[in-house]
């Protein structure tokens, strides 16, 4: 099966259009032609038109209002442009001061009882955001 204009291929457009042409015949295909091509332009004034009409009455041009499409705005490129020159690399702690952190987390219990019951605070991360019920 063709998968072409309304499922039709390139080989059944061929035998279609030798079939129109034997049933229209030499006589009638330049008038054809003619009326064929006066239909197209019809088509071309009424979209130019219709494009003028609408930035007429909206103020904006057709063009300018692509850059408002939302299919342009992907969350990975804005990432990515916000970050600019920084790799998150750099930004990240280091996998090798994770794991000795990690790893002196189990020395500092034994520490604690050697020291009598002190130890380092430990780094919670960033406090949080006090609760405001009114914004909510």
């Amino acid at each position: 099966m063709g998968s072409g204009f309304f499922g039709i291929g390139g080989w059944e457009l061929v035998v279609l259009l030798i079939v129109f042409l034997v049933i229209v015949g030499p006589q009638r295909l330049p008038d054809l032609t003619r009326q064929l091509v006066s239909w197209v332009r019809q088509a071309r004034r009424w979209v130019e038109d219709s494009r003028a009409t609408v930035e007429d009455e909206m103020g904006i041009a057709i063009d300018d209002l692509r850059k408002y499409d939302p299919r342009q705005y992907d969350p990975r490129r804005i990432i990515r442009e916000a970050w600019g020159d920084t790799d998150p690399s750099e930004l990240l702690p280091d996998k090798d001061s994770l794991s000795v952190a990690a790893g002196t987390g189990a020395a500092a219990g034994s520490k604690k009882s050697a020291r009598g019951g002190k130890s380092r605070k430990r780094d919670e991360g960033p406090e949080r955001a006090p609760y405001d019920p009114e914004a909510t």
